[in-house]
């Protein structure tokens, strides 16, 4: 007689239960997994783009963790949308040009984040063309028709659509040297990148004037920049202490390690520090930990700090910085004078000063070394009369001519230059 083993059954049932509920926790988790990877959206959930005959553009915000693309329901020549594709937060940019058909015409715009199709959708629909070319009024704006343009201290590059439906030219009233926009020309809708310069001074603005077939229009645009208070006396416009340099010793005549500025890494040369070619051809600065060396044996040197581009407008300036010289270990003193001077605008009230602050030539300890920086007489200071944001500040360890052989060996550091 065959006899049923329900026990094996119920237990083949649970491990067939567990499985089961195994798989359906394993797809839900690689769901959840895949949700967290797409998640994407347009900030306001937009999803009509309503665009009149005469075309319009308009920017998207989108918030998303992974990589996007925005991908057209098919290609056409009037829908430009820029940039395409990206990662993470951003915008893109959806330009319609004009429509001269007697038709609505409409497309929709649907979105893959990291490969996979989202559910979002946006709609673009433009109304039909209610009339002639020659029945339709003069009209020239920049899309959105905005009354002001504002930009921050720092600047920054801009792009804009300019609608006009006929020949067109712009003008910056005053003509500033701080913005400029191009084209400044052309007919008909047209890309305009507007480019506005760093302001380091207080707030400023000027206008953005239309021509359209070489009659001034009514309206204009204001172009505003935001500014930084006026400078007083105390204001720091350049404060270097050399920390971004760690080569070689802090002990001054211990010159293993140390490293010629030729041989600075691209993120230090781009702090704006320069020197110019001795009697050898090399440039003799040298990167110590935390300050710098200027020359070597018969070989002068100087050094040039970038251009001072936080003074505004026209400025005197004090110049504080601190310098030892050098001593060789058989007591050897070499000509201790460094002159200064500024490249560009300015003219200084001092310009030799006698470093004399001899340190012992002798190695000690490194707490030593350190103590000559902390004392007072290994600072000097020096006045700019006339500076501009343009003005460089030069130190020369020797005469100011390099080509000489001279020995003239100076450490420098903690350059401090304050509005007077």
């Amino acid at each position: 007689m065959k006899t049923t083993n329900y026990y094996k059954i119920k237990a083949k049932s649970k491990v067939a239960f567990a499985f089961v509920l195994s798989l359906m926790m394993f797809l839900s988790s690689c769901k959840d997994e895949n949700e967290v990877r797409s998640q994407f959206a347009l900030k306001d959930n937009p999803t009509k783009m309503e665009v009149p005959a005469r075309g319009s553009t308009e920017t998207y915000t989108v918030q998303s963790s992974g990589s996007w693309k925005v991908e057209p329901q098919r290609k056409e020549k009037w829908l430009k949308i820029e940039p395409i594709e990206g990662s993470g937060d951003g915008t893109f940019t959806v330009t319609v040009n004009k429509n001269i058909a007697h038709e609505v015409r409409n497309i929709a715009l649907f979105f893959t984040v990291d490969g996979q199709l989202h559910n979002s959708v946006l709609k673009i629909e433009q109304a039909a063309a209610t009339g002639g070319e020659e029945e339709e009024d003069p009209y020239i704006y920049l899309d959105g028709k905005p009354s002001k343009l504002e930009y921050e201290e720092a600047g920054g590059v801009s792009s804009y659509v300019l609608r006009a439906n006929g020949k067109w030219r712009l003008e910056l009233e005053d003509q500033p040297d701080w913005v400029t926009v191009e084209p400044m020309e052309g007919t008909g809708d047209t890309p305009l990148k507007m480019t506005v310069a760093k302001n380091t001074d207080v707030e400023r603005a000027t206008s953005l004037l239309f021509f359209l077939d070489d009659v001034q229009q009514s309206q204009s645009v204001s172009v505003y920049q935001k500014g930084q208070k006026l400078q007083v006396s105390g204001d720091i416009v350049l404060k270097e202490d050399f920390n971004w340099l760690n080569y070689g010793s802090e002990i001054f005549y211990t010159t293993t390690g140390e490293t010629i500025i030729g041989n600075w890494t691209a993120e230090q040369k781009a702090k704006g520090w320069t020197s110019s070619p001795s009697s050898d051809g090399s440039t003799s600065v040298y990167a110590r930990k935390g300050f710098v060396k200027l020359g070597k044996t018969n070989v002068a040197a100087d050094f040039i700090s970038p251009r001072l581009v936080n003074v505004q407008r026209t400025k005197n300036l004090i110049v504080k910085f601190k310098a030892a010289p050098y001593m060789t270990a058989a007591g050897t003193k070499d000509p201790t004078f460094l002159r200064v001077e500024v490249v560009g605008p300015g003219t200084v009230d001092v310009s030799e000063f006698n470093i004399n602050n001899w340190p012992s030539a002798v190695p000690i300890d490194l707490g030593y070394y350190t103590s000559v920086w902390n004392d007072p007489m290994t600072e000097r200071s020096f006045v700019i009369t006339g500076a501009t944001e343009e003005t460089k500040i030069r130190f020369v360890a020797s005469e100011t001519d390099l080509t000489l052989k001279k020995t003239n060996r100076i450490f420098i550091d903690d350059v401090v230059v304050t509005v007077q």
